[in-house]
């Protein structure tokens, strides 16, 4: 397996053959691993971009932000605090179906192995523990065809 491969697996073993063919997987594995990877990128005293950037999956922009490469509706950023700091990795992806959004849930349930916490707009997922202790927020979009999704991995 490759490198970042890991959502990949999660995915086929969480849904099995439940994904339906007409929709492409490639922004939704994408977005997990943009996920995966912005969860051990958060950090206290400021995000470590050094995965994405040895990752020929990922795009460096002028503006410090990372598009998924092959034109995926993905993309990566590192938004700073007031102080100047980017602490949190944020992931923005648009998904071709309710479907895949619904897929994506799952999956991350099994990668996480545990029920998120489920709020008004989004899922957050608690994990870690004192020094380590590390969150991912999934915002959802109910109402589109196309979800737009974020996520939202810190450090605490």
């Amino acid at each position: 397996m490759r490198k970042m491969s890991l959502p990949a697996a999660i995915l086929a073993v969480a849904l099995g053959s439940s994904a339906h063919a007409q929709d492409d997987p490639a922004a939704l594995v994408r977005a997990m691993e943009g996920a995966t990877s912005c969860v051990l990128a958060a950090g206290k005293d400021g995000a470590d971009r050094s995965t994405f950037d040895a990752d020929a999956n990922w795009e460096k922009q002028d503006d410090g932000s990372y598009l998924a490469a092959k034109g995926l509706p993905v993309k990566v950023t590192f938004p700073a605090d007031p102080d100047g700091v980017s602490r949190i990795c944020v992931v923005e992806a648009t998904l071709p179906s309710q479907d895949q959004q619904k897929q994506m849930r799952t999956a991350l349930e099994v990668l996480l192995k545990k029920k998120p916490i489920e709020q008004k707009d989004s899922l957050i997922w608690m994990f870690g523990g004192g020094s380590n202790a590390r969150g991912l927020q999934f915002f959802t979009d109910n109402t589109s065809d196309q979800p737009k999704i974020r996520l939202i991995g810190a450090a605490f």
